[in-house]
Formats: structure tokens, sequence, C-alpha cells
């Protein structure tokens, strides 16, 4: 072979190897400043959960507005009509769940307790809104139950959740001191003869003191 030729080939073998230094070089996974691989977006790991992905604490509704009113708050009571109405018709709950102002009498299934309503803020929107908790004296096993605005004139006592629309009322002072008026999400209470009507009948209601 002559010495041109030898010359040629090894030429053209350096220039191979020096292609495949290249592409080598073109393909390798870029170091961080660290010195280690760099990831990848899809293999990156995702973020943690926020703490505070379940929103602010709960809190008790502002009820400064009840203050001044002689209206029981805290303490077991019967929610009542006003001798206006004819006859002491008290909120009652029946076995069923479902509830209405055919109470006479103090029971186990009229005897509430008015407290605030838990929010996630304080604000005009939602002051003076209670829970209307049930207060038996002897407490059944599991959650507490509370009035619950099911859909108009449909009212129920059901587990209390804190923060539930359904389960807050708007206590509205009406009247005489004492006396208020009871607004739900689908319903503004009233009552005749017992049952819960959209309208006519009575209004205003008032509490009176049981024996815890």
């Amino acid at each position: 072979m002559h010495r041109t030729s030898r010359l040629t080939m090894a030429a053209a073998g350096l220039a191979v190897l020096t292609a495949c230094a290249d592409t080598t070089t073109g393909t390798e996974t870029p170091l961080s400043p660290l010195g280690s691989a760099s990831v990848s977006p899809a293999t990156s790991p995702s973020a943690s959960p926020s703490v505070s992905a379940g929103g602010p604490k709960l809190v008790d509704a502002d009820l400064s507005g009840l203050k001044n009113y002689t209206i029981d708050l805290g303490v077991p009571v019967v929610i009542a009509l006003t001798l206006d109405s004819g006859g002491k018709h008290q909120l009652q709950s029946h076995p069923d769940g479902s509830a209405d102002f055919t109470g006479t009498a103090v029971t186990e299934s009229t005897r509430m307790t008015i407290k605030p309503a838990k929010v996630r803020k304080r604000s005009e929107s939602n002051k003076n809104h209670v829970m209307i908790v049930a207060s038996p004296k002897v407490a059944a096993d599991g959650p507490a139950s509370c009035l619950t605005d099911v859909r108009e004139t449909v009212l129920r006592m059901e587990p209390c959740r804190p923060g539930e629309a359904n389960q807050s009322w708007r206590l509205t002072p009406a009247g005489d001191s004492g006396l208020f008026e009871l607004t739900g999400a689908h319903t503004a209470v009233r009552s005749e003869d017992g049952p819960i009507v959209k309208e006519g009948g009575w209004s205003a209601f008032e509490t009176i003191a049981v024996t815890p």
C-alpha cells in the first residue's frame, strides 16, 4: 500500500473519532453548578400541599348585636311562638327527624340551645347568625343535632356540621325586647298552629330558659 494511501486512511479514522466524540458530548446530561445531574421537569418531585389549603379556621359569628336583648343564648331553652299567636307552640323535633312548632311542653324533644354559628371570617353578612342545637338532658350517642333548613318550609334535625350554610340561622330582633325572627338558607320561619308555612302565620319567637 502506498504511503499516501496510509496517510489518507489515518486522516479518515481521526475524523470518525472526532465525530463520535462530538456526538457523545451533544447527548450528555448537563451538570448543575454543584456537579449533580439536572432533573427534567417531568421527573421533578411534586410540591408539598399548602398548610392553608383547607381555608381559615372556623370562628364564632359575631352576636354582639343581640347583647341588649333578653334572648337566652348558650343555655337550654324552648323556642316558642309568642302568646299573640294564640298558644305556646314550641320548636320540637320528631322521631323521623322533622321539626316544627307543634311542641306544647318542655320535653327532651323541645330543649334547644342557641349558639353562635361557625364562620370562616366574621362579616356583616354573617353577623347575628346562630346554630340551634338539640339539648336533651340525656344526650344520645353520636354527634349533636342541629336545626337544618333542608329546603323552603322543610326543617330537620341533622348532625351538626360547623360552617354548614343550611344550619346557620340569622336571628333578627323584632318588636319588643326578647322577640326575634329566624331566617335560614331557604326559609323565613313562619308557623300557624304548629306547621311551618310559606306565607301568613306568625314569625315572632321568644326563648324561655329551662332547667339545664
